[in-house]
Order: structure tokens, then sequence, then C-alpha cells
């Protein structure tokens, strides 16, 4: 690993004789990281864009967090990221040298089933891209548009109860009458693509940077095609039509903005509840500062990976609002995707 040093956001900069003094603080958060390791966790495998984008973001993550720590990478799948998340919240370190990227969609698991995890008490640091997602299918499934998928049974690959893997076929079997069958329990987004590759499912939900970072390839030989898609809009899939559209019950409109908070998310990083103030503000700093290196860009163009940043701060307020839903309406959606009440 490569160490390198950096400043702080608590830093406060003054100019004397052409030098930059760091406060008292800073130099507190630098000699605390000085010879330390940072862990950054992915929630899921590291074959697919999740693993892709925390590659990255690790490899140029150090040189803007103060002290010169080693950054380090390691993965922890399973729960469709429930699992990573349980983990950094319960058992890692709490001092700011373990850092949890998110399986967007876990952070919707609490507010639906018991987690040991509260996701509205997690500290962000920020977020590479937001992530608009399709659910798509095998260029040879039984069905290859909505219409169809009604009509047909569709095998779809799933990580688990707490993935959108899970979640919006339930939710579309629900609103649209779609005949989805839900294959849950593969490890991460690189085993369901396999698993269509072989024909073991048919199709799957997915964000459509894995589609572009990932399986590029797939997208220029038309081996999928997009069902529909939802979150942000996507350049380019104007024809491919929007949840958002084809929903018309309103209960089922609120409980899709409540999905939505996962694309909004996108790409996030955080750590726990208990890092001090002073590390949590370093750390912040450190990601929006990795965000505009340029060294970091082109890292990213080379690999194909949209970077379009939010920070920790704004996070905060997204997770806040959208997971602000009412107890009746928690009541629906647990009926919707099967969960016991």
């Amino acid at each position: 690993m490569i160490k390198r040093t950096a400043f702080t956001l608590a830093a406060t900069a003054a100019l004397a004789l052409g030098t930059v003094t760091a406060s008292p603080a800073a130099a507190d958060v630098a000699g605390f990281y000085k010879g330390r390791v940072v862990t950054v966790m992915v929630p899921s495998g590291l074959g697919a864009s999740l693993g892709l984008y925390a590659r990255l973001f690790s490899e140029h993550f150090g040189k803007h967090i103060p002290g010169n720590p080693t950054v380090i990478l390691t993965s922890r799948p399973g729960g469709g990221g429930t699992k990573g998340a349980t983990y950094a919240y319960n058992a890692a370190p709490r001092d700011g040298t373990f850092v949890a990227e998110i399986l967007a969609p876990s952070v919707l698991a609490p507010a639906l089933r018991n987690t040991k995890f509260n996701a509205l008490k997690l500290q962000w640091l920020g977020s590479m891209s937001d992530r608009p997602s399709t659910v798509s299918v095998w260029h040879t499934a039984p069905a290859t548009t909505i219409a169809e998928a009604r009509k047909k049974v569709v095998i779809m690959g799933s990580t688990g109860l707490g993935s959108e893997t899970y979640l919006v076929p339930k939710f579309m079997n629900h609103y649209l009458g779609t005949k989805f069958k839900i294959v849950k329990g593969y490890k991460g987004g690189a085993s369901v693509n396999k698993a269509m590759e072989q024909g073991e499912v048919q199709g799957r939900m997915n964000y459509y940077s894995g589609w572009t970072t990932v399986k590029a390839h797939w997208l220029r030989e038309k081996k999928i095609i997009h069902l529909a898609q939802y979150g942000p809009a996507i350049a380019g899939l104007d024809s491919v039509p929007k949840l958002r559209d084809l929903v018309t019950d309103p209960e089922g409109k609120k409980i899709l903005q409540f999905i939505e908070v996962s694309e909004a998310l996108g790409m996030g990083f955080w750590v726990h509840p208990d890092v001090p103030k002073d590390r949590l503000a370093a750390l912040r700093k450190a990601f929006m500062d990795t965000m505009k290196d340029q060294s970091f860009l082109a890292d990213a163009k080379k690999r194909k990976t949209p970077i379009s940043p939010i920070s920790g701060e704004k996070l905060m307020k997204i997770v806040a609002a959208g997971l602000d839903v009412s107890p009746a309406l928690v009541t629906k959606m647990k009926s919707v995707f099967g969960f016991k009440k």
C-alpha cells in the first residue's frame, strides 16, 4: 500500500510567511491516523460494480486522509448487504478506522424487518454517484416486455430479502401483475450475472452502472433487455418505461418513493455513529477531496465508472427524509414484500 498525506476539514488555515499551520484539532486527527490501517468494507462480492467502485475509491482515498494511514479493502457479502452492514455496526472498530460501503437497499431493511443496525444513525461520508436502476432480462427469457411478464413466469435472481433484487420484483408482482419467480441466496451481483448467463435465472434488478461498468459487452451485444427503469432518468433509455409511470395505485407510488431512496443514495460510504466528530469531519473532507482528485477521475474514466459525488451532509438528509414513513405504510409494505408484521 502507498501511504500519502493530506489535510482535514477541521484544519484552520493560517498564512504566515508563506506557510500553512494546521490547527491543534487537525494535528490530533493526523496523529491518530499515523501508522494505522483504514479498512474499507464492501458488503457484497468484489466482482460486481460495488466492488469495482470500492476498489477505485480505496486506491485513492488514503492520500487525502491526514496522518498517512494505509487503506485496505475487505468484503462481507450476504443478505442483500445487511450482513456487512450488521458487522460494521456491531463488531467493527468504531474509532474511524473502518469505513463501510453501503449496498444501498439495505438502508430500507430496518423499516421492514428486524435488523441489528439503525440506518438513521449511520454517519455518511458521501456517495460516489447516485444509481438509477433497471429491471432486465436475458435476451432469451420467456418475457421481454412488461405485458408479456404479466402472462409468463420469469425467474429472477436475488441476493436476499434486503436487496432490491428481491424488493422490486415483489413490488412489481403486486402492483403490476407480473409473474416473477424470485430465487434468493446469491452471494452478489456477479453470481446473479453468472446465473443469468448459464440459464439458472432469466433476469434481475440491477443498477444501470452495474451493466455499463461490469457487463458493457452485454449491452453492446444486446444480451439483456430492459423491462423498466426507476430512480433518476437514464440517458439513452427513453424507450424503457419508468416504474413511476406504470404504477397507478397511490399507495404503490409511495412505496416506490421509499424504494428509490436507494437510487438517490447510490454508492454511499459511512462510519459508525460513535466515530468522533473531528475524525468524521476529516474523513468527509478526504472523501470529497478524493472525488475531485484528477488521478482518481482519470482512473474512473478508464474503468468506465461514472462519478457524480454527493456530500455526506446531503446523504444524511436524503436518508432521513426517505425513511420518514407512516406506520400504516410500513405495515402495507411488509404485506407486499412478504415480511412478518
